[in-house]
């Protein structure tokens, strides 16, 4: 040991010193020989030096003394830790040994046990599979396809897997192979029930349930109106339905059926699981149209079941395109029209749900073709390719219904909106001589019908017809025979033409098809449209053939109930009112056809054109009959400019303005002295202009009442005209600003054409007023101005009859009146022979000028011809003539002297004008012969100095 093993021994014999007692007063004796506190406190500080040395030095030694305890120690558990591992060892010496001695008999007992295992395993899969076709029927009855799929296909899989061998389960084997073809139809059978019958029953049944509805509205009860419900309806998104996670199967619903989209999912899980998804994917694709045809079959069916129901008609609406179609009444709800865009709406809403459906089916068969277990790429089809075969049914169906062939329409039969006709008078003599109708061509034979066809589409056209003889409305579309909701004719386009329009554009955007470019439907639909809008011209240039060119046009129509739907109650023109419906027809044309609506515009205007064209034609031949020489004055005088002008100036033609633009207030009374100022002006214009010492030639008059009739009448029937043509234009400019989509390609041009149209109308109108109010005028100077010029005042005998003039005027002006009367409204009435009585007091008074020589029998018999023509007037305008009454007193003055005249002037002031008291002078003067002519003189001058001194009083 060395000599850190412990403490040293002192030597025996010695005794150590003590150092601490000296070291403490060697301490004392420093601190008491210390002077001061700082040498104390170095003596302080040295000894806690020396005790920390001494403090350092004992841990150092306590610190190895542990050391060495510790290392002895750890040296015995080490020896201890060998000799055990030494023990283990040779126990694994031991048990390694006997191990070897036991495998190969433990070996052998394992292969045993795994023997056993596996044939009490195949016991159970033969057992069971034994009863595998009794479960799966019975899971087919149940309708739990997927359960029923997989235990198939797993049974079918063990067969001809590990039991391949086994002699006794062929027969088992046999009938699962069977049941597994089996098991393919069901699948695709209630996978095509889903997608073309399920999806779409909650629509039919809806349609149902708005039947019943509309049926309790008919008979007062309040209906609810149906929501939109249903698995395929567009507040769902089935698509998204089971594609999130593997598709489950509830064996515990009632109602496996009952959610269509996950019944989809498990017939198609169940298809990928008998590994036939492309043999599905081709019986759909082949199966489509027919599908889809029997849809539309269905639907007509139901729809007319549903009309049939309302209307509980005895006979059926089913028969065949060669067949007729009964019309409901007009107190039925349902018509032709109606319940051919019911069914198109039912198809629409249909055809929408079929797609989704196949929607599930391609989302689901994409699914299954990206998992990781695939057996291979599988070539699916695509939601355009189901669009395509509905487009294709839509064709068909579109060309039954609009009889693109003609199988079942005549065009030689013109539509009765084009062809109505009701007359009873008529102006054909007027215009027979210019007339040039060239006699239509008719072909002689036509070999569309014989019975030897000159090409494949006649025979195939012969075919479909003697199918359609069989009357069998069970026929697919393509077999010529379909249940129809209405008769077939190219009219159906604008029933069609919208909705299936709005469907066309969803395709459109469902096939996502490019800006400009379209789908063969709307082809389809635009080559329809061309063949409806041929027909319409071909029908348009018949009407104006057959209403306006032919002499027949020129009737009058008198039917209250046809006057009464065109809006008047005075009679028309045959032609307007043919022109009236075929320009409502145009207009309903226009809002059928939106895309259209420019074309038919154009037509209306081409029509209305040459309906301007004809009227403009028949005025010229009432008031122009034979050449430009013989001229007609009231013609003459309306057609020019200025005096046009003026006559629309004068209160008279202003007034009647008034009451045009308030037809639906009361007229206004007048006081005579208003309707006397307002005709004041008219009386001298015309009386300068026609009265003098020239009589009219009757050629210049029109002197027929019936052509008075003629022109009343084409003067009403161009009011008509007139306000048809501002009705539709308000209404285009309407809808132009609150709804452009509505007539998206109307143009500007074509309604200012209207606009222009509807003035010539109106200007055209108010010429021919104009010609029968200055007509019955110049009446009324073509008879009494023979009567001033070359009648007889003079009279030896008191005669008690008028003047033969005034009798034939007031002849002329009942025939007139009662002519006007038939064929004018009132306010027109009145336009025309309102003021006659101070235009006749003017022409009388005006005629004293003329007149020769007059006594008081000349004057007796000039104021009966004042009441007679007073009296006619009365009964015409059904007023008193005040301004005859101012005449009769001014031919009284003729019993006076001269003197008694300028006496009267003085004492009541003058009641005429000067010129015509100067009228009154001269015709007593010459009325007295040998008078000396100073004495008129200063009778004339007194005249002048009594009317001067009355009008300074004044």
């Amino acid at each position: 040991m060395n000599e850190m093993d412990g403490p040293m021994r002192p030597p025996r014999g010695t005794k150590p010193p003590r150092e601490s007692s000296g070291l403490l007063m060697s301490v004392i004796r420093a601190l008491s020989a210390s002077q001061n506190n700082a040498d104390r406190d170095r003596e302080k500080a040295k000894l806690e030096k020396e005790f920390k040395r001494s403090d350092q030095r004992l841990d150092d030694l306590v610190a190895g003394m542990l050391k060495m305890l510790v290392k002895q120690e750890l040296n015995n558990l080490v020896a201890v830790s060998r000799e055990q591992i030494q023990n283990i060892k040779d126990k694994l010496k031991n048990c390694k040994m006997l191990l070897h001695c036991k495998r190969d008999e433990l070996k052998k007992l394992w292969l045993e046990a795994v023997e056993q295992k596996q044939v009490l395993s195949l016991l159970q899969e033969i057992e069971r599979l034994l009863e595998v076709p009794y479960t799966v029927e019975r899971y087919l009855a149940k309708k739990h396809y997927l359960h029923a799929t997989q235990l198939l296909v797993s049974s079918v899989s063990l067969l001809e897997g590990s039991l391949e061998g086994v002699d006794a389960l062929k027969e088992v084997k046999s009938e699962l192979l069977s049941k597994k073809e089996q098991m393919h139809e069901i699948l695709l059978e209630d996978l095509h029930k889903h997608l073309y019958q399920r999806s779409t029953t909650e629509v039919l049944r809806r349609f149902k349930r708005q039947g019943s509805e509309r049926r309790s509205h008919a008979d007062g009860i309040a209906g609810t109106p149906s929501k939109r419900t249903g698995p395929f309806t567009d507040s769902v998104s089935p698509g998204t339905l089971t594609l999130e996670g593997p598709v489950m199967e509830d064996v515990m619903a009632v109602d496996p059926e009952g959610n269509s989209p996950h019944f989809i999912a498990i017939l198609v899980e169940c298809l990928s699981l008998l590994n036939k998804v492309p043999e599905a994917v081709e019986d759909i694709k082949s199966r489509s149209q027919k599908e889809l045809m029997a849809i539309v079959r269905r639907t007509a069916q139901h729809v007319l079941d549903t009309a049939q129901n309302f209307t509980q008609a005895p006979s059926t609406l089913v028969s065949s395109i060669s067949g007729t179609i009964p019309i409901a009444s007009d107190d039925q709800v349902f018509t032709q029209p109606q319940l051919l865009m019911e069914m198109l709406e039912v198809l629409f809403e249909q055809f929408r749900c079929v797609t989704r459906a196949h929607k599930i089916v391609l989302d689901h068969l994409r699914r299954i073709g990206n998992a990781e277990n695939s057996p291979g790429e599988v070539v699916l089809y695509e939601l355009a390719d189901i669009w395509s075969k509905i487009q294709a049914v839509l064709e068909i169906l579109v060309g039954e219904y609009l009889d693109i062939h003609n199988t079942t329409s005549t065009p030689q039969n013109p539509p009765p909106a084009f062809t109505e006709a009701t007359a009873t008078s008529g102006m054909a003599s007027y215009f027979a001589k210019r007339r040039n109708i060239k006699p239509k061509k008719f072909a002689l034979f036509r070999f569309d019908r014989s019975s030897h066809a000159i090409s494949m589409n006649t025979y195939l056209q012969e075919q479909n017809e003697a199918i359609k003889e069989k009357n069998d409305p069970c026929r697919a579309l393509d077999s010529g025979q379909q249940i129809l909701v209405c008769q077939p004719t190219t009219k159906n386009i604008t029933v069609i033409f919208k909705p299936l329009s709005k469907f066309i554009v969803e395709i459109e955007n469902a096939l996502e098809l490019k800006s400009g470019n379209h789908c063969p439907l709307h082809s389809f639909l635009s080559d329809c449209v061309k063949v409806f809008l041929g027909q319409v011209n071909v029908e348009v240039e018949t009407m104006i053939d057959t209403a306006i060119k032919t002499l027949d046009s020129w009737k009058v129509t008198l039917d209250p109930a046809v006057l009464k739907q065109v809006g008047v109650n005075r009679p028309l023109l045959q032609s307007t009112v043919s022109l009236n419906s075929s320009v409502q027809e145009l207009q309903n044309l226009m809002f059928a056809l939106p895309m259209y609506a420019d074309y038919f515009l154009n037509l209306i205007c081409s029509m209305l054109q040459n309906y301007k064209e004809t009227c403009q034609a028949a005025y010229r031949g009432i008031v122009q009959p034979e050449s430009e020489d013989k001229r007609i004055i009231s013609a003459t005088w309306a057609k020019d400019e200025d005096i046009s002008r003026f006559l629309r100036s004068l209160p008279n033609w202003m007034n009647l303005q008034h009451l045009k633009e308030n037809k639906e207030g009361p007229d206004v009374e007048e006081l005579p002295e208003e309707v006397r100022l307002r005709n004041k002006k008219e009386s001298e214009i015309l009386t300068g202009n026609l009265a003098g010492d020239t009589l009219i030639p009757q050629h210049e008059i029109l002197s027929d009442t019936s052509q008075l009739r003629i022109l009343a009448q084409l003067q009403e029937s161009l009011v008509r005209g007139a306000e048809l043509i501002n009705d539709l234009y308000e209404l285009l400019r309407l809808l132009m600003w609150l709804y452009f989509q509505e007539l998206p390609l109307l143009s500007e041009n074509s309604v200012i054409t209207l606009k222009h149209l509807a003035k010539e109308f109106e200007e055209l109108s108010s010429t021919c007023l104009l010609v029968l109010h200055l007509e019955v005028r110049v009446h009324c100077f073509y008879y009494l101005l023979p009567v001033a010029i070359q009648g007889s005042f003079a009279l030896g005998v008191d005669s008690q009859e008028p003047d033969p003039e005034v009798l034939k005027l007031n002849k002329d002006l009942s025939n007139i009146d009662e002519a006007m009367t038939a064929s004018l409204q009132t306010r027109k009435l009145k336009y025309i022979f309102e003021g006659l009585g101070h235009l006749v007091s003017a022409v009388l008074i005006n005629s004293a000028s003329t007149i020769k020589r007059i006594n008081e029998n000349g004057v007796k018999r000039m104021c009966r011809n004042i009441f007679a023509i007073q009296q006619n007037l009365t009964t015409i305008t059904m007023s008193r003539e005040v301004a005859l009454d101012h005449a009769r007193q001014y031919f009284e003055l003729f019993y006076h002297t001269p003197e008694e005249v300028l006496n009267t002037i003085m004492e009541r002031g003058p009641q005429f004008q000067e010129i015509e008291y100067v009228n009154v002078l001269q015709l007593i003067h010459r009325s007295q012969p040998g008078s000396d002519p100073t004495i008129l003189d200063s009778q004339l001058s007194r005249l002048q100095e009594i009317l001067n001194e009355v009008a300074v009083a004044v």
